[in-house]
């Protein structure tokens, strides 16, 4: 979520940048301000009036914040499709008379007026992503047993740890940057040597893995989830992609040039169409936008398998885990 506040005269104010945010971030976000602007795109669009404010005075309603949004798109729509029937009637006019030298000047009148017209853009109607995860065979009761891990590269970056993910169950793990949490499920799912002790996998585990890093591929999203999925055809490549709530235009563009949160979403969709009985996710949230966040939250609830998170977003995994470990409590270093 991009962010700023500043204070003036006037009071508080924030800036939201709509891409990259969750409700809860935004309701406390909502409680310290007055005055709110929305960045869409290129636009700045300020909200939430005084009505907004309630009786206390400090507080800001994040509801009546998105029934200004959608008021405004309705608004949107209702003018450019009142301009759309100008356009038409203008054109219309100007084709029947034109020729008639008694109407001429009339159809040229209408015809600099549509000349001068300022055109309101078709509002474009975002597409809501469908997260769902495959279920593969059941595994053993334990996935993980983790004997006396030492996680690490050239130094050990936690003490010993003897931990047991099991079947079924849904596990967060938090903590700090740097302390080893991606090192951590990398070292799990067999990516990264154990720094010390070992990690017994059982061998009917069927991973899906979201890495944190970003694809920077030259191949556009359409053809790096086709060599996935190579015995697809490509309208069945586009649905999936679709589903994920990509538009033409992105199946379209290079991996290397899509925002974080559309390079997230065809990686997801790569992990959502193979099947798997354990979901390791390294920071899924990163960069996705509202709609987005609430679609994966509700997957990975209905998902009948194993899931290991990490996430620095307890509004976000705390519905959805049985158990939170806090890689804190094993770190060498001082937190």
């Amino acid at each position: 979520m991009s962010k700023k506040n500043t204070k003036n005269k006037a009071g508080n104010f924030a800036i939201i940048n709509w891409g990259y945010s969750n409700k809860s971030s935004h309701k406390m976000w909502f409680r310290v301000v007055n005055k709110v602007a929305a960045q869409k795109g290129k636009g700045l669009f300020n909200y939430l009036a005084q009505g907004a404010v309630t009786t206390g005075g400090t507080d800001i309603d994040y509801d009546y914040y998105l029934q200004q949004v959608e008021l405004k798109k309705r608004q949107q729509v209702a003018d450019y499709q009142k301009q759309q029937k100008e356009i038409a009637d203008l054109e219309d006019f100007i084709a029947r008379n034109k020729a008639r030298v008694a109407t001429r000047n009339m159809a040229s009148s209408r015809q600099k007026k549509l000349d001068k017209m300022n055109l309101i853009s078709k509002p474009k109607e975002k597409v809501k992503p469908v997260f769902s995860f495959l279920e593969a065979r059941t595994p053993g009761k334990v996935l993980f047993e983790c004997k006396d891990l030492v996680i690490g590269y050239d130094t050990p970056l936690t003490k010993p740890m003897n931990l047991v993910f099991e079947r079924n169950k849904k596990i967060a793990i938090k903590g700090v940057n740097g302390l080893g949490k991606t090192t951590l499920l990398k070292t799990l799912i067999g990516m990264q040597k154990a720094y010390g002790g070992k990690v017994e996998k059982d061998p009917f585990v069927e991973i899906g893995f979201f890495e944190q890093e970003e694809v920077a591929s030259s191949k556009k999203a359409l053809d790096y989830l086709w060599e996935e999925f190579p015995d697809r055809n490509n309208g069945e490549i586009r649905a999936m992609l679709a589903k994920c709530g990509l538009t033409t235009d992105h199946i379209e563009s290079l991996m290397k040039v899509l925002s974080g949160g559309e390079n997230a979403k065809v990686r997801l969709c790569k992990i959502m169409n193979r099947e798997a009985n354990v979901l390791v996710l390294d920071e899924p949230t990163n960069h996705l936008d509202v709609d987005a966040k609430e679609s994966l939250q509700s997957a990975l609830k209905n998902y009948k398998g194993s899931v290991i998170l990490v996430s620095h977003e307890p509004d976000f995994y705390l519905p959805i885990v049985d158990e939170v470990i806090n890689l804190e409590d094993c770190s060498t270093k001082i937190v």
